[in-house]
């Protein structure tokens, strides 16, 4: 008998250990930035959430539903506005196996010779299907089995039923039953609506006005301009007045939701202004995306390097934000395809480049090379016809002899932003005094000069010793890239010198580094 109460001892000893290995490794929180403090308590993977992430993209790269991810994540609030970048959100919830169920309320005993000790029960629980949520009224008398995504908004239960739950629903378990019902509860929706209102399908979004009479079911590639502009009845502004969970910047428009596109009043057809086609040819040329303006007067085919900046630079006779509101490109121009035709021109559009100030001289002389924008310094004594990929930045890394500011002051017309340099015009890269070589600082600096080793097309400003490409696709950005390769933001920006901090000109069918040796 004493050696079998040893052995009995040693196992027990063995499993506490084991336990407590278990426990320990638990409590590892594997990420690096900070956690908010209403993540849920069994969390076991985060992730740091990086610069032009939104919840949906984050959720949709972990494999979980929108709803799991700000359950696990309440700062982020249900519109993703609390979403803050460096900060380490919850992406898993015990190891994936749906929240740790609370311990079952249990009556306990033990009997000895001197004492005799009970645990107070709680309240009995009503007769009904298992397994239940604890604490639940004694007076349900209807159930509901929670599902995987649900959160109590959904549901729309009393938490007063269902005390388990919490304030703010952080332990609705998958699989269990909750109450949604108790004596004198309806049994049937309430029939009063507002008036006007029409029932809706479902699901929709959270906060659509309850006068909403026609609703839309986004699908995957939808975007709030782009529905807007299928509509055009219409206006951006009353499309998000309608549905105000998706903020000013649709960052919470949800695949498979229905979102509402009309209310009493609003028009059924087009406004006969743009119903009116002015095209020469009124199916106009193909491949085109659904949505571009009807009134288009003029197509574009895009080429590879092609973005919404450098097709505004191109033709110089309209901007960006007219491009985008003609063409269903996208706010970040993220929907711009290689080999797609798009809107260049409606009824109005100059038909030459415009410019904004005709007091300076365009160049030193007569002779000088042209096309030029205004307002080049006149004491000129080089130019440089710029190529696709040129920003402001890589013209200055490209020859190191002036910085982007001097770049900047010898021509005017860029703007201090570089948005007003366009392609194949001459710049002035010059004046008296400017160095003939490349400057001690310049050649010490991390600006690259150009190799022509590795695959081609590349994007201009590639470091030199970099020994590892990617084609980039239609559809790419800096973050996927990053992404699906494995290289961190400020690699990644460190070894394409070229391009943006903001990855706007970005260039499909070039390839970028992605690794150095």
């Amino acid at each position: 008998m004493r050696s079998i109460n040893a052995l009995y001892l040693c196992l027990s000893a063995v499993a506490l250990v084991q336990a407590n290995a278990v426990l320990a490794y638990q409590k590892v929180r594997r990420q690096d930035g900070p956690v908010p403090p209403d993540t849920i308590a069994d969390c076991t993977y985060f992730y740091d959430s990086q610069p032009g992430d939104t919840c949906a993209n984050i959720a949709d790269n972990w494999g979980i539903s929108l709803l799991q991810f700000t359950r696990y994540n309440p700062s982020v609030k249900s519109d993703c506005s609390g979403l803050v970048f460096g900060v380490a959100y919850c992406v898993e919830e015990n190891y994936g196996n749906g929240p740790v169920p609370p311990p079952p309320a249990t009556t306990t005993s033990s009997t000895s010779a001197t004492s005799k000790t009970t645990t107070a029960a709680t309240s009995p629980a009503p007769t009904g299907p298992t397994p239940v949520q604890s604490g639940i009224t004694s007076q349900c008398q209807q159930y509901y089995k929670v599902q995987d995504g649900d959160t109590c908004a959904d549901i729309v239960n009393n938490y007063s039923w269902n005390p388990s739950v919490g304030n703010n629903c952080e332990t609705l378990f998958v699989g269990y039953y909750v109450c949604v019902g108790i004596p004198g509860t309806p049994t049937a929706p309430p029939t009063t609506t507002s008036a006007g209102a029409t029932p809706g399908p479902s699901p929709t979004q959270s906060g659509l006005v309850t006068t909403c009479s026609t609703f839309y079911k986004v699908v995957d590639g939808d975007y709030c301009e782009k529905i807007v502009s299928s509509y055009g009845t219409f206006s951006l502004a009353d499309f998000y007045t309608w549905n105000p969970s998706l903020g000013t910047n649709c960052g919470s428009l949800f695949v498979g939701y229905y979102v509402c596109v009309g209310v009493p009043g609003t028009p059924t057809t087009r406004s006969s202004i743009s119903m009116t086609s002015t095209s020469a040819t009124p199916t106009g040329p193909s491949p085109t995306q659904s949505g571009i303006i009807v009134s288009c007067t003029n197509y574009y085919q895009a080429v590879s390097g092609d973005t919404c900046e450098v097709i505004s630079s191109k033709f110089g006779t309209f901007t960006v934000a007219q491009f985008q509101s003609w063409n269903p490109v996208g706010p970040d121009c993220g929907q711009l395809f290689l080999g797609y035709y798009y809107c260049v021109a409606i009824p109005g559009t100059p038909t030459t480049r415009t410019t904004t100030s005709t007091t300076k001289a365009t160049s030193p002389t007569s002779s000088g090379p042209s096309p030029t924008q205004t307002g080049i310094i006149s004491s000129c004594t080089k130019y440089y016809k710029t190529i696709s990929g040129d920003t402001c930045q890589v013209i200055s890394d490209r020859f190191g002899t002036f910085s982007v500011s001097q770049f900047i002051s010898w021509n005017s017309a860029v703007q201090s932003d570089c948005s007003q340099l366009y392609l194949d015009y001459y710049y002035c890269i010059a004046i008296p005094g400017t160095p003939t070589t490349r400057t001690s600082s310049s050649t010490t600096s991390r600006a690259p000069t150009p190799t022509p080793k590795g695959p081609q097309p590349q994007q201009p400003g590639i470091v030199a010793n970099c020994n590892k490409y990617y084609l980039v696709n239609s559809g790419d950005s800096c973050y996927t890239i990053q992404q699906t390769q494995m290289v961190t933001s400020t690699n990644f920006l460190s070894w394409n010198m070229g391009i943006k901090a903001d990855c706007s000109n970005l260039f499909v069918g070039y390839y970028v580094c992605t690794g150095v040796l």
